[in-house]
């Protein structure tokens, strides 16, 4: 009756080095901007998108957080920590959407 479920982000702190110019402009971002046509980057796009990037089969520091929860979704514990994931896959939104509803 119980099951994990990971939340995670990818860890950038390896390759922003606290107190930088970059670190500065990236917490004046807070975070990356999603528009109809295009994205404004919290990061340059060698990090994004390349070097931290959650992509399928490939190793990436990150910051996990994982819930036990029970079968009606009741949250019994939760653990919050670095981790080093490997993706299965990197899917779109579109994809994701069509797993969820088949």
């Amino acid at each position: 009756g119980e099951f994990e479920v990971g939340v995670h982000i990818a860890d950038v702190t390896a390759f922003v080095q606290h107190g930088s110019a970059l670190d500065v402009e990236a917490a004046e971002r807070g975070t990356t901007v999603y528009l109809v046509d295009r994205r404004i980057e919290m990061l340059p796009a060698l990090l994004t998108s390349k070097l931290c990037s959650l992509r399928g089969g490939v190793e990436r520091l990150a910051f996990s957080a994982l819930f036990r929860m029970d079968r009606d979704a009741n949250v019994l514990a939760v653990e919050f920590g670095r981790s080093v994931i490997a993706s299965r896959e990197a899917l779109t939104y579109e994809q994701a959407q069509i797993r969820i509803d088949a």
